[in-house]
């Protein structure tokens, strides 16, 4: 177990998120690291578009999982990953921020669609990248397989 934990020590994950954020997004958005004190593990990054206004995205990544959120939407999909592979971990890092990227650049269809309990709408975004469709959601999402 704890040769196991030193292994996974190895994989810079905030180094890792912000070398595939700096690949993905250039000068048009602007981009702002944070980290959370009582989840040392987890890093993440705010995105905002300086072409498209009001668009934010926010991308996190953890050892185990990386996710999306789109905080003006309240929409969000994530991705697991428990091997011990940089490059694997990065490439779902990536395809997780070229979606982000995409709706950043004023990309995606936003669908509004009626609570079955309370009212109001919740919103589904759906989005084509490299011909794959991407649909988040509040509670769910479709993360298309390669």
């Amino acid at each position: 177990l704890l040769t196991e934990r030193l292994f996974r020590m190895t994989i810079d994950i905030r180094a890792m998120l912000h070398r595939v954020v700096a690949e993905v997004f250039d000068e048009s958005f602007a981009v702002t690291g944070f980290g959370y004190s009582d989840h040392p593990g987890l890093h993440g990054v705010e995105v905002r578009s300086n072409l498209v206004e009001g668009r934010t995205a926010v991308i996190r990544a953890s050892y185990e999982w990386s996710d999306i959120f789109i905080p003006e939407l309240n929409v969000q999909a994530n991705m697991f990953d428990y091997d011990d592979v940089e490059e694997e971990k990065a490439a779902e890092l990536r395809r997780l921020c070229l979606v982000m990227r995409a709706y950043l650049q004023g990309e995606g269809e936003i669908e509004k669609r009626r609570r079955l309990f309370r009212r109001g709408t919740n919103a589904v975004l759906r989005i084509k990248v490299d011909g794959l469709e991407w649909r988040l959601g509040r509670h769910h999402y479709v993360v298309p397989n390669l």
